[in-house]
């Protein structure tokens, strides 16, 4: 198969696509626990009558969500109605938005984003019966719903240049933004659309003053910064670092990016310099700036950026069986955590390791250390939690039984360090497996201004007590309804009855609309 160009992946998209793709599965993070859906807020949206979409500006809800150096990063989950006013102006204008991306990347050599916008593809092994009932391999591709994943890459089709541009050269520049997506001004997104000059002087009526207005609304009109979370955002940096990718590449420099992380190689020390001057003045341009704390120039040869895993699978040959012993795990982890430590506590390391074992059938004695080195793991990194039920649980049928005592510990964890991603997980957990966690939740969780957590809370109690459980969860959504709706709508929204909701949230609330997955809770 040919190796589709960035502007290619973009044009496969149509503007139906991008609206489907982005409001009906790009509303809510990957990292949330993801019992979340907006697919049945999209079939609404597409029958109801369009004067309910209100243009006005909203609040957004916040959620912690703990990177593997132990601080959180702010996700957002943006107000549904806001989001849906932003996913429709930025598909009306697609035709617009392939113009830009074709005008600042169809004449580059290589595709310089590695992650953004695309139809994704998910593939898949099934076992065939052959002509004479032998079982043969057919590979099932399926393209998935959504349009963005932080982690994906899709081999069939990217073509991976970082070989070739190291030919002939000595340095390597390591360099980000910083704080890329909380700092993008919105006007600088039509600077970019239609140069800045342009811009000032077409102020309003103008499509591209309709994707900074849209923009803006998510965040109660502010300009200063774009939500981390909803997918929309991807595409919103991309349409302005393309334009700044465009610039370097004009001045001969040979760079990767993924998402705001730059990868230059260069022929000399000076080159290597220069293009972090030249990178900081076309950031400056659009009001950015280079996270000088996560910049280096290092001299070549190095190990590609991923001789970790080599090492690891050649520390333990484990990648061709089938079945794993104790000693093939014990191995396996203990290698993998000793080349985390020595990478720089390179969280990439263990979650690569999980994912490879997830694959794998454990015997007995390994599965009962696996769980427990996992166990122990996952209280001392919880940016683990995101993998605990996909990649641990689910894949190597993990009993009940244990899954609660894990969870239990999990919570215990989350209570005492006030981590609010801990004690949403363990809820998560206690929902999807069917156990009660604790008979007085409300008073935990009450105080913690977590829009998710109360919910995953609320459902709980929904699930294991009687009605007058569920008053004080009632009670507070009413108090927050008068004046925090926007920042707690997920929360107020599914716990109150449509006769204490008003304008389009009755009416969503009329056409049994839930943003939480069918059969979740119930």
């Amino acid at each position: 198969m040919s190796k589709k160009t960035y502007l290619e992946q973009m044009q496969a998209i149509s503007a139906d696509n991008l609206f489907d793709g982005f409001l009906g599965y790009g509303l809510f993070a990957e990292k949330i626990p993801p019992f979340l859906t907006s697919e049945t807020f999209l079939n609404f949206v597409k029958t109801a009558n369009p004067k309910i979409f209100e243009n006005t500006d909203k609040g957004y809800i916040q959620y912690e969500n703990i990177r593997n150096i132990n601080i959180p990063r702010l996700l957002a989950l943006p107000e549904p109605m806001a989001y849906r006013n932003q996913c429709k102006c930025l598909s009306e204008n697609w035709d617009e938005l392939i113009a830009h991306f074709e005008k600042y990347t169809s004449h580059h050599q290589y595709k310089i984003s590695r992650i953004h916008i695309r139809k994704i593809k998910d593939s898949k092994i099934i076992f065939v019966m052959g002509e004479y009932d032998e079982p043969y391999e057919l590979e099932i591709i399926n393209e998935k719903k959504h349009l963005f994943e932080m982690s994906h890459k899709d081999f069939v089709e990217d073509d991976y240049p970082e070989p070739e541009l190291l030919i002939g050269k000595q340095y390597l520049v390591k360099a980000d933004v910083s704080n890329c997506f909380p700092s993008i001004y919105t006007h600088a997104i039509s600077w970019a659309l239609v140069g800045k000059p342009y811009s000032k002087t077409h102020k309003t009526g103008n499509w591209f003053n309709d994707i900074d207005l849209f923009t803006r609304n998510l965040k109660s009109q502010e300009t200063h910064g774009i939500l981390i979370g909803p997918h929309t955002s991807n595409l919103i940096s991309e349409i302005v670092l393309v334009v700044i990718d465009d610039e370097l590449i004009k001045k001969g420099y040979q760079f990767i990016r993924n998402i705001d992380d730059y990868t230059c190689f260069a022929e000399t020390n000076e080159v290597a310099e220069k293009f972090l001057i030249d990178l900081a003045s076309a950031l400056k341009n659009f009001n950015l700036s280079l996270n000088h704390k996560k910049t280096e120039v290092l001299k070549l040869p190095l190990a590609s950026t991923d001789n970790w895993v080599r090492k690891l699978n050649n520390y333990n040959s484990i990648q061709d069986k089938e079945y794993l012993d104790l000693n093939d795990v014990r191995s396996y982890i203990d290698s993998a955590i000793e080349l985390m430590q020595k990478n720089k506590d390179n969280s990439a390391i263990l979650n690569y390791a999980i994912k490879v074992i997830s694959k794998k059938n454990l015997t007995p004695n390994a599965l009962s250390y696996y769980l427990k080195t996992i166990h122990h793991l996952i209280l001392i990194y919880p940016y683990l939690l995101h993998l605990i039920d996909e990649n641990i649980f689910k894949p190597l049928a993990v009993a009940k039984s244990e899954i609660e005592k894990i969870a239990r510990n999990i919570f215990k964890m989350g209570i005492e360090k006030n981590i609010s991603e801990a004690i949403s997980y363990a809820l998560y957990l206690a929902i999807r497996y069917d156990f009660k966690l604790t008979d007085s939740l409300f008073e935990s969780v009450k105080e913690s201004k977590d829009c998710v957590l109360l919910l995953l809370a609320f459902l709980h109690d929904k699930k294991h007590f009687k009605r007058p459980a569920l008053k004080p969860y009632k009670d507070l959504a009413e108090y927050l309804k008068t004046d925090d709706f926007d920042e707690y709508w997920l929360f107020i929204y599914e716990v109150l009855a449509k006769d204490k909701l008003t304008k389009y949230w009755k009416k969503m609330k009329e056409s049994k609309v839930s943003f939480v997955k069918d059969g979740f809770g119930s």
